[in-house]
């Protein structure tokens, strides 16, 4: 090999071509620009909404299936948290298991819908304010009082708040 044509990297152990870019202490650098992040514009946090812009709507779901104990520890760690984040831990949380993911999506998206199609309300103006969630069970009075009889469900309380903003009006067209 010709010296002119390669340089030896004793650091890295290993050659390096010609056209290959050095920084003062000999670490290789890219030739492709890497993206740069910007601090300001990306990751902003969410501001909390003012309390005279808050209106706040409480849901009950009657859930028939029994939660595991995670989904409740994700359910439970809700508190004042903005809707987007909730369904991003839903998501990441619960990766392996597809069907109490898509439970516990459907158990967030229901009343969201609800909130969005009555109160006009929109997706990102939404926060979890409380969950609870109560283990009911139920039996039935005319047999006997056997653990088989008892039916257990759960209620789950979703205190949601949003923000309420005034309707911006349409301007009249010039012509």
């Amino acid at each position: 090999m010709k010296s002119s044509q390669c340089i030896y990297d004793r650091f890295s152990n290993r050659f390096f071509k010609k056209y290959a870019r050095f920084c003062i202490c000999n670490a290789e650098f890219s030739i492709t620009k890497k993206r740069k992040i910007k601090t300001q514009s990306e990751g902003k946090l969410i501001q909390y909404p003012k309390s005279s812009e808050i209106t706040s709507k409480t849901f009950q779901i009657k859930y028939q299936k029994t939660l595991s104990l995670t989904a409740k520890f994700i359910l439970n760690n809700f508190q004042n948290k903005y809707i987007y984040y909730a369904i991003d831990d839903i998501l990441y949380l619960l990766k392996s298991k597809p069907i109490e993911r898509d439970n516990l999506l459907a158990i967030l998206y229901s009343p969201i819908l609800s909130l969005q199609n009555n109160f006009s309300v929109n997706f990102f103006d939404i926060w979890i304010r409380e969950v609870s969630i109560d283990e009911i069970s139920k039996t039935n009075k005319f047999l006997k009082n056997d653990s088989k009889n008892l039916k257990q469900f759960n209620c789950i309380t979703i205190k949601f708040f949003y923000k309420t903003r005034v309707p911006v009006k349409k301007q009249e067209s010039f012509w």
